[in-house]
């Protein structure tokens, strides 16, 4: 594909396309795709996301701002990659891949800039409004940080999660599972070496400068530098098929029994799969992924100060979990694409569970018990292998569900519909808080909402398996029996 015009219907591209017959020959270039996009993972989630909770104190101190208020702008962009991801699959076959993923940094740059220069628009605005008007004065200094979140959530939209999933699904006809894993591994491994290269910016070397004093907007600047060389260089590096530069996706030799297990199939197209009522409990599921899973990244580590933990423990905490986050994504692909992906989700759910379960019995600091040891650390493992319920899982299970013929519109309704998810979980479990004083029920609430999840999920596996993957799975391997 290589522009929107004169572009084949999407049935006869994906029939047609070499990438999937029985003789496809390996593809050099499926590898600069791969590490394109783990870079574009890395830089865009990495130094776009992870480094939020930094921003959200320098910020609000320096300016002197309500961190309520501050906050929607979060809220902006969780609704602003919703929606978007909505029109992914009809916006990439008009624009293609390449040049989403240059608007998406070209928006996350925007929104850095803006964020850097908000002072000096609040001064500009607020000069031509009346002094008396205190309240439309006030709200000036959160818009632009409004702008910004809006922004941002353009290019998560675009140039993240739902990008990456697509384009290694085009490059890679098989192991997409393990390099889906690793690409959006890439998160966790950009959140770490963001947080201690942009907190070293914003509170200096040493980290002895006060919020007051912070150097926030030099940080805003430096990173929307590095998203703008970044997405240049993302463009350049990506093709949108493999048939662009005369190549086929890239297959790993896989046993027949493994092949059953994890094959890809064609599935559904969107209207057909809009049809079917298992494709709408399938999203109610995403989205409660998103409540539960975001609730917990969201209040875990608040919940573990509110327990008078010391903030150096609960750093080192919490720095160990963002590695281990590697780790639980790459293996959650590669689970995959050995155990099947019903197996990798009960897992993924199981950790989730006694990562909610461990904040449940979480005793308080001092209190002697031995739980006050243990119980921090065992959140800090497990709960890396629960979260790419949100991230990993969405493409795979998108994948398992609906195959590949209309993956990229179907990719995005489900992803649209976990960020909704995430929009809403933390804000109630936070409103909990406010009504209760304690995180401690609401933990428990969640751990039993993503067990009745896990369950409905995987009746809709089990009910898919039986009578569409197994089928189309065994009709393509007589028809490629009979060729040989």
């Amino acid at each position: 594909m290589t522009g929107p015009k004169n572009q084949p219907a999407e049935n006869e591209k994906i029939t047609s396309n070499p990438a999937w017959s029985s003789d496809t020959k390996k593809s050099w270039y499926a590898w600069v795709i791969f590490g394109a996009a783990f870079f574009m993972v890395f830089v865009s989630l990495g130094f776009g996301s992870s480094t939020k909770g930094t921003f959200l104190t320098s910020v609000t101190g320096s300016l002197g701002l309500a961190r309520s208020k501050y906050t929607i702008g979060d809220a902006l962009r969780y609704v602003t990659t919703a929606v978007l991801s909505l029109f992914f699959g009809r916006t990439e076959k008009k624009i293609g891949i390449r040049m989403m993923a240059l608007f998406g940094f070209i928006f996350m740059t925007l929104s850095f800039l803006i964020n850097g220069f908000a002072p000096k628009i609040t001064d500009a605005v607020n000069s031509v409004i009346p002094e008396t008007n205190e309240g439309l004065r006030d709200l000036m200094r959160y818009i632009p940080f409004y702008l910004g979140g809006i922004l941002l959530g353009a290019g998560f939209a675009w140039a993240s999660t739902t990008l990456a999933s697509v384009i290694v699904r085009r490059w890679f006809a098989s192991g997409q599972g393990t390099v889906t894993g690793i690409v959006l591994a890439a998160n966790g491994l950009g959140g770490f070496v963001s947080e201690i290269i942009v907190t070293k910016i914003i509170f200096g070397a040493d980290g002895s400068l006060s919020n007051e004093a912070s150097h926030w907007q030099t940080a805003c600047f430096v990173i929307a530098g590095l998203m703008f060389v970044v997405g240049i260089l993302v463009w350049m590096l990506f093709r949108n098929e493999p048939s662009d530069i005369g190549q086929e996706a890239f297959r790993l030799k896989e046993s027949k029994k493994k092949s059953k297990k994890t094959g890809d199939w064609e599935g559904l197209t969107g209207k057909e799969a809009f049809r079917k009522p298992w494709f709408y409990l399938a999203g109610l599921g995403f989205f409660l992924v998103g409540f539960c899973v975001q609730s917990m990244s969201n209040i875990a580590k608040p919940y573990i100060y509110d327990l008078g933990y010391e903030k150096s423990f609960v750093i080192l905490v919490f720095s160990i979990h963002s590695l281990l986050l590697v780790v639980g994504k790459i293996l959650t692909g590669v689970g995959n694409d050995t155990i099947g992906i019903r197996k990798t989700y009960a897992v993924c759910t199981f950790a989730a569970m006694v990562a909610f379960l461990s904040l449940f019995f979480l005793p308080r600091a001092g209190s002697g018990q031995f739980g006050e040891i243990l119980f921090p650390w065992v959140y800090s493992a497990v709960s890396s292998f629960g979260l790419p319920l949100e991230t990993v899982m969405i493409s795979l299970m998108a994948a398992y569900l609906f195959g590949r013929k209309d993956f990229a519109r179907i990719m995005g309704y489900y992803l649209a519909l976990t960020t909704f998810g995430c929009a809403i979980g933390a804000p109630v479990a936070n409103l909990f808080y406010d009504i209760q004083g304690t995180y401690k029920w609401i933990v428990l609430a969640l751990a039993v909402m993503t067990a009745m999840t896990a369950l409905l999920h995987e009746v809709i596996m089990g009910y898919v398996d039986k009578k569409y993957r197994k089928p189309a799975l065994l009709g393509k391997a007589e028809r490629e029996q009979s060729l040989s």
